[in-house]
């Protein structure tokens, strides 16, 4: 067995394993389909969203000008392909809706990053 094999047999164990650790990470769109100069606002509309289950890896408050709350997000990526994400925008998850910031994909796990006012 190969080593690549071995270790997404064994990530996919430990997100198995995991059970009530895993929280359900809902991926969020939203389409603008017109500007009012007149209001200054914008009409939105939510694309179809999907869920993932995901381990909350850590949350942690940034130093930056503004306050802002952080948090690593892990993913098995033989679950949710890496293509996928880049057609989303923000997460929802613990009643809170997230921007996605950035994300890391090394073939095993995708390691999503998201941020919001806090």
């Amino acid at each position: 067995m190969s080593y690549s094999k071995l270790i997404k047999n064994n990530v996919k164990m430990a997100f198995n394993v995991i059970g009530d650790l895993g929280e359900d990470i809902v991926f969020t769109n939203k389409t603008v389909s017109n500007y009012n100069f007149t209001t200054q606002s914008v009409d939105t509309a939510t694309d179809t969203s999907f869920t993932a289950k995901a381990v909350v890896e850590n949350q942690f408050r940034t130093n930056d000008d503004t306050p802002r709350l952080e948090c690593n997000l892990m993913f098995d990526s033989d679950y949710l392909d890496s293509k996928k994400i880049d057609n989303y925008d923000t997460v929802v998850f613990r009643g809170k809706t997230w921007k996605i910031n950035k994300f890391e994909d090394n073939n095993y796990v995708i390691t999503l990053t998201v941020g919001r006012e806090s």
